[in-house]
């Protein structure tokens, strides 16, 4: 049985309403979990360049609509939620398409709008199969495909629900659950998608991790002393 079948099925809530997490959480996670626990642990925020222009460009989608175009219907601003996931959120846009093979049966397919050019990262997908595995919880039945809408360059990129995707987002789902339970701050790491990120000065990875490799230097260190000695 496949992820998507066995997520039909399940029919007893794993988490309560209270405890129920945001999934737009997800997104931050995949992209730095040091970065996910400043913002939802320490409480942690700071606006740049980038987060300024996501929120500008999601002010159409996430006003609540819906609307009848030919046979499809666009819904936005859409409530979502999964207890087997612990997720809550809102779908920037979910189109109701009427299955052209039966004439009959209408398929949801989410659609995530993200600042930027046509390209594909994890992160994205993931929040996007999240709000698919939602839609499946609600209305009891598949969702196979969806679509990222990239704003700058004003394209679609179709993801396909497959069940490496949704392992993954599963896998993040818990991870994100394990985190806010923790309260626990992971290690700062420096990668090159620092530069670009609004916590930096607040971070500090190069800094942190500098500290690390001289910890774990200086532990090497004693520990051959040690060894030595005995």
């Amino acid at each position: 049985m496949c992820l998507q079948e066995s997520t039909l099925l399940q029919n007893s809530p794993q988490y309560a309403d209270d405890e129920l997490l945001p999934l737009h959480y997800l997104n931050d996670l995949l992209f730095c979990e040091r970065r996910f626990a400043l913002h939802s642990v320490e409480q942690i925020w700071y606006d740049n360049r980038y987060t300024t222009e996501g929120i500008y460009a999601h002010r159409r989608v996430d006003q609540t609509a819906n609307l009848k175009r030919g046979d499809t219907r666009r819904v936005t601003g859409m409530l979502l939620a999964s207890y087997s996931l612990g997720l809550i959120g809102k779908a920037d846009l979910v189109e109701f398409r009427t299955d052209d093979s039966s004439g009959a049966s209408v398929q949801p397919y989410p659609v995530d709008f993200k600042r930027g050019k046509k390209r594909r990262w994890d992160n994205d997908d993931v929040q996007l199969c999240a709000q698919a595995m939602c839609l499946e919880e609600m209305l009891k039945q598949p969702v196979s495909l969806g679509a990222i809408f990239h704003i700058n360059s004003k394209q679609r990129r179709e993801v396909v629900f497959d069940d490496r995707l949704r392992q993954l987002t599963t896998d993040a789902a818990a991870r994100l659950h394990e985190i806010f339970r923790t309260q626990v701050t992971p290690q700062a790491v420096w990668k090159s998608r620092c530069k670009g990120c609004s916590l930096l000065e607040t971070c500090m990875p190069r800094v942190w991790g500098e500290q690390k490799a001289a910890t774990e230097y200086l532990s090497g260190l004693l520990f051959a002393s040690r060894n030595e000695q005995g």
